[in-house]
């Protein structure tokens, strides 16, 4: 069963990445997951055109949230850090943190799992580390959003998280690379999962 879910979710061609014993899963993302990374990268390369975006998103949540306050001051710090930010440069996607996302996804997907912790008590750095090295990553997690901007928005607003430290992964200025996994999750229907990080 396992191994049938993994078939249909990732395209398997192996390769083995130097200085690495795992093989790596050669994956194109499939089209929500690369519209994922081109908002992504469109927040990135004109931050402050975003901004509307935020403000979909409050609308959206705001009906369901169980902190409207959290959300509303979570929406107005947001819009001004993207006022305030300079261009950054785009995240290319990496074979190595692409595996990691889809793992994770997979994982998220086979046993319902929330967070960071994987079933079998894998974290974002042993995951990261069965496909490549890096020197900096931050793993991304969220659920229910069913489109890229919705997604996006989620991690940026970050009001469920008092260090921000979703948003601050998506744009920080060392990470060069990006991994998108997404799959379904027997509560919310479907769960994100964003790795960047810095070879």
């Amino acid at each position: 069963m396992l191994a049938e879910i993994l078939v249909a979710l990732l395209v398997t061609v192996f390769s083995i990445q130097e200085g690495s014993h795992a093989p790596i899963v050669r994956h194109r993302p499939d089209s929500l997951e690369a519209n994922v990374v081109a908002v992504v990268n469109s927040v990135r390369s004109d931050p402050a055109s975003f901004i509307p975006a935020v403000d979909r998103y409050e609308r959206h949540v705001r009906s369901f949230t169980k902190d409207p306050t959290a959300l509303r001051r979570a929406v107005l710090e947001v819009r001004t850090v993207l006022k305030k930010l300079k261009p950054l440069p785009p995240l290319i996607i990496s074979d190595a943190l692409q595996a990691a996302a889809d793992l994770h996804a997979l994982d998220i997907e086979t046993y319902g799992t929330m967070g960071h912790i994987g079933h079998d008590g894998s974290d974002p750095s042993t995951r990261i580390a069965k496909f490549g090295r890096f020197t900096s990553y931050g793993e991304n997690v969220t659920y229910g959003h069913m489109t890229a901007e919705l997604i996006v928005a989620s991690f940026l607003v970050d009001e469920g998280t008092p260090d921000r430290g979703h948003r601050k992964s998506l744009l920080a200025p060392n990470y060069t690379a990006i991994g998108v996994g997404i799959g379904s999750h027997v509560t919310y229907s479907r769960a994100c999962v964003i790795v960047v990080g810095e070879p």
